[in-house]
């Protein structure tokens, strides 16, 4: 049997203000929302290259998500690791250490509703 599906279409993020933080990823990682619906209150982010991002604001009550607490998150592909962690530094954002694993350079940050994102850059071989 083949697969049922052949890519990932989103990947939800609860936030605590979906217009806040549409804001803060237009203003922080150029991504810019090309669909909005007020009542739902969500927002969604395309990427460059397949997935899309979409904010969904957390309703009246619901708790925000622990960032000590691994789950899901979305990682981004980049060209250049080390040059993405600056800009973002010099933008404000809560970034982590640039880290070198198997092929790959990668590094967590936080949005403004202390989500865990992730970039990371694929190493050529032998590099």
């Amino acid at each position: 049997m083949g697969a049922l599906f052949d890519r990932i279409d989103t990947f939800i993020l609860r936030v605590a203000d979906y217009q806040a933080a549409a804001a803060w990823y237009a203003a922080n990682l150029g991504l810019e929302a090309a669909f909005v619906d007020a009542g739902e209150c969500l927002a969604v982010l395309p990427l460059a290259e397949g997935a899309s991002l979409t904010l969904w604001q957390r309703k009246a009550g619901e708790p925000a998500a622990d960032p000590h607490v691994q789950g899901a998150f979305p990682i981004f592909a980049t060209r250049d690791a080390a040059a993405a962690l600056e800009a973002l530094k010099r933008r404000g954002v809560r970034v982590g250490e640039l880290q070198c694993g198997d092929g790959v350079v990668y590094f967590r940050f936080q949005d403004a509703d202390g989500n865990c994102l992730e970039a990371c850059q694929v190493l050529a071989p032998g590099a």
